[in-house]
């Protein structure tokens, strides 16, 4: 096609590209092409029916306050500033669906907790004055919920005990005040653990089972140690374990299609530490078990169950697998084959590497085998990562005389990029077309 004729693609056409761009760096080229094919999305859209592929996010190592990016489908990095609140990024607030991140901060400006967005820079969001900072413990990490709630938690594990103190406090859509949760948790996995919201429940996996706690009001939890609505779900026995020649490793907990899933990854004890056969032979040791939690009535009071969840079932999703949150999503609009999970795995093997990798692997729901996608850069250590959704839109186009300055401008409220975009081919045609900017609001 001669290159004069690029401008004047049919608009159906161009949408129907654009929505299977699943890359952010190839979705920012195509809009920044010409004026046609950036009016071609709309004003302030985002990418319509398709989906921008997740990226995976984490504080630097170095104590700068810096943000590691790394989209492990396009195998690029990108590091973003420090945070303006400066907190180091550890005490993360997810959304549940992956599309946002906020940063606790204890002491804001203004003296009382914060929520900060790293990313947009906007205005933080300040919590109530009755959340005081020191009821959570220390290091606090939370979910936003598509509905609004907040949930924030943290675990502080007393080694010589072997228990380990629990505390949360969650905000419901029309509440005025937060409910606040203090609990002793017995024999706790050092350091792993996760937490959601779900039918008015907050879940919290410790080891290899999962205690569910009824939300109460906050007068009855300051008051009281331990609560009578508590349940103990137990561990399931589908689920691998020591016996069978397995150690438990990480556990991710998620929300999809109104169902609570429990993802557990394992790991083989005959995994050589430095075998011949490198990265094949830890491909081959690990494992992973999916489950539903189910209510079942019986004719006592309602009880709740593990139950194994069919791989065959999810093979219309993916799944990402992360902290402190976790989300599945169609794999029709990522442009990816069903029935497959995402997560990472640092792999030490107890401290007997020389070198220690932390990687990211995919594991087949339906076939019940991992793969290797690759190692992380420098800079990546063995924390469980969070997985962001690229939100981009498009910016007005403003029309200025013929330049080789001319710049479309994409914004990106999370993801803190710069991206240089070839000189299109219809340049010489266009008169608002050259140069593609993608800049962070």
């Amino acid at each position: 096609m001669h290159r004069t004729w690029w401008p004047d693609l049919p608009p159906e056409l161009l949408r129907e590209v654009s929505t299977r761009l699943h890359v952010a760096a190839d979705f920012v080229r195509f809009h920044a092409v010409c004026k046609p094919w950036r009016d071609s999305q709309g004003p302030s859209t985002t990418t319509g029916a398709g989906q921008l592929l997740p990226w995976l996010l984490a504080p630097s190592d170095k104590g700068d306050g810096c943000l590691n990016f790394r989209c492990v489908f396009s195998k690029t990095s990108y590091v973003a500033p420090p945070l303006k609140s400066g907190g180091t990024g550890k005490n993360t607030v997810a959304f549940a669906d992956g599309t946002a991140v906020r940063y606790f901060t204890a002491s804001g400006p203004t003296g009382r907790p914060t929520l900060d967005d790293p990313l947009a820079g906007g205005s933080p969001t300040h919590l109530l004055p009755a959340l005081s900072p020191h009821g959570l413990g220390k290091n606090p990490n939370g979910i936003i919920y598509k509905d609004g709630a907040v949930l924030l938690f943290s675990k502080h594990d007393i080694i010589d005990t072997f228990t380990a103190e629990f505390r949360a406090a969650l905000l419901r859509p029309g509440d005025a005040e937060w409910m606040f949760v203090h609990r002793t948790l017995e024999l706790p996995s050092d350091g792993e653990f996760c937490v959601a919201y779900h039918n008015g429940k907050i879940h919290v996996s410790v080891e290899d089972s999962l205690i569910c706690w009824h939300v109460v009001s906050v007068a009855e939890q300051s008051t009281a140690a331990t609560n009578s609505d508590d349940v103990l779900v137990p561990r399931p026995w589908s689920m691998p374990r020591l016996r069978d020649g397995y150690l438990y490793e990480h556990s991710y907990v998620l929300e999809s299609r109104g169902e609570l899933l429990w993802a557990s990854v394992h790991i083989s004890m005959n995994y050589p530490v430095q075998g011949k056969n490198g990265v094949n032979d830890l491909v081959g040791a690990l494992s992973m078990s999916v489950h539903t939690l189910e209510e079942v009535v019986a004719k006592g009071p309602e009880k709740l169950m593990w139950t194994t969840k069919d791989g065959r079932s999810l093979e219309d999703r993916v799944l990402f697998l992360g902290w402190p949150n976790s989300f599945a999503m169609d794999a029709a609009g990522l442009g990816l084959s069903g029935g497959f999970a995402y997560f990472s795995y640092y792999d030490d093997q107890g401290g007997r590497l020389p070198q220690e990798r932390c990687g990211v692997f995919r594991y087949n729901l339906i076939d019940n085998t991992t793969e290797f996608v690759e190692w992380l850069p420098r800079g990546w250590d063995y924390n469980m990562f969070m997985w962001l959704l690229p939100q981009l839109t498009i910016a007005p186009v403003h029309q200025v005389p013929r330049s080789n300055n001319t710049c479309v401008g994409v914004l990106t409220p999370s993801l803190p990029l710069t991206l240089s975009v070839p000189r299109p081919l219809c340049c010489n045609t266009c008169s608002a077309c050259s140069v593609g900017c993608l800049v962070a609001r």
